[in-house]
């Protein structure tokens, strides 16, 4: 794994994991082992620092650098303002029937909704469907992962993600994924309701490299290809630009609230905290998710050769020109 600019880990106040990467070669176990240790000096358990480290280097390993080691700076800054409690653990605080309750005691998010995943993958194998919502977690890295986490226990699952705005009290901003196991590889869908995830941006700005067009807008609204304008005040424009921007600002607003759900009180207010401008971006998330176990619905073995059918008919098609092979989602990761 080639490590260049994007990757600075000068973590203040943690001396004996300070290194500046220049543009060298890690192998995936040498960054893996190097998180790990960042996140047990910072406070977090054995098995947190663990789950959280993995989660990142899958994420490098997937082809997703925006969701990777880029990250640990940002939860070093994150535990350094007490916004991240490293030494928090998830708990399930609440289940009833096919419903559970995550609190993730604002630590990381990764361990809190690969519990909440974990669980309703769990409650679906014995109830047909399960939902499970985390509140008051940090960023939980790569949507994507969890999806795979319920098609690999053979459900269905679904993930959505609430945060805080920029500057603002209100949930908004959302993501979602799904995972479709298959006699085979899985579908997994993964995608921001935005025209770029903002972990791009933090990457754009890491390399010194503009944005595509249609992505963001500065302070005073005003199109910009410049990632710093967004971490100035700007903001990221909605999935389908200027002739559908408006069914991605739906569709970002129906994720965030849905994944939202457990960050909203009785009294209506929220349970995170202003997002911190200079950090380009929110620090406390809610997380929704739902597991399906397609056994109740007609057969899991069916289903799933159904689905492999549907997904080689489509990767069998004739490439266009200049394309070498169509593709389903989650191959790019593969």
């Amino acid at each position: 794994m080639r490590v260049g600019h994007d990757v600075h880990l000068q973590l203040r106040g943690h001396p004996k994991y300070c290194v500046r990467v220049a543009d060298t070669l890690h192998s995936a176990e040498q960054l893996e082992r190097f998180a790990k240790g960042v996140f047990l000096a910072m406070g977090a358990a054995e098995e947190v620092a663990a789950t959280v480290a993995g989660h990142l280097l899958r994420a490098n390993l997937a082809g997703h650098d925006s969701h990777g080691v880029i990250r640990i700076p940002q939860y070093v800054a994150e535990a350094d303002r007490g916004d991240l409690l490293p030494g928090a653990r998830a708990e399930l605080v609440s289940e009833k029937g096919a419903v559970g309750m995550v609190d993730a005691g604002r630590g990381f998010g990764h361990s809190a909704t690969a519990l909440a995943m974990s669980w309703a993958a769990g409650r679906a194998l014995e109830l047909g469907i399960a939902a499970a919502a985390v509140r008051r977690a940090n960023h939980l890295g790569r949507l994507g992962e969890y999806a795979e986490l319920a098609a690999a226990r053979g459900v269905v699952g679904i993930a959505t993600v609430g945060v805080v705005g920029r500057g603002g009290v209100t949930p908004f901003g959302g993501r979602g994924a799904i995972g479709v196991p298959a006699a085979g590889e899985p579908m997994i869908y993964d995608a921001a309701t935005s025209a770029v995830a903002a972990g791009k941006l933090r990457l754009a700005r890491a390399k010194g490299v503009a944005v595509p067009a249609g992505a963001i807008v500065d302070s005073e609204g005003r199109p910009s290809t410049d990632p710093n304008d967004y971490y100035a005040g700007g903001a990221l424009l909605p999935l389908g630009g200027l002739l559908a921007g408006h069914k991605g600002y739906g569709l970002a607003l129906a994720s965030a609230l849905v994944g939202g759900l457990a960050m909203v009180g009785d009294d209506g207010a929220t349970t995170a905290g202003t997002a911190r401008a200079g950090d380009g971006g929110p620090w406390l998330a809610g997380a929704f998710v739902v597991a399906i176990d397609p056994e109740w619905f007609g057969g899991a073995e069916s289903y799933r050769m159904a689905v492999a059918d549907v997904l080689g008919a489509l990767r069998r098609q004739p490439a266009a020109d200049g394309v070498d092979e169509v593709l389903v989602p989650g191959d790019p990761e593969r």
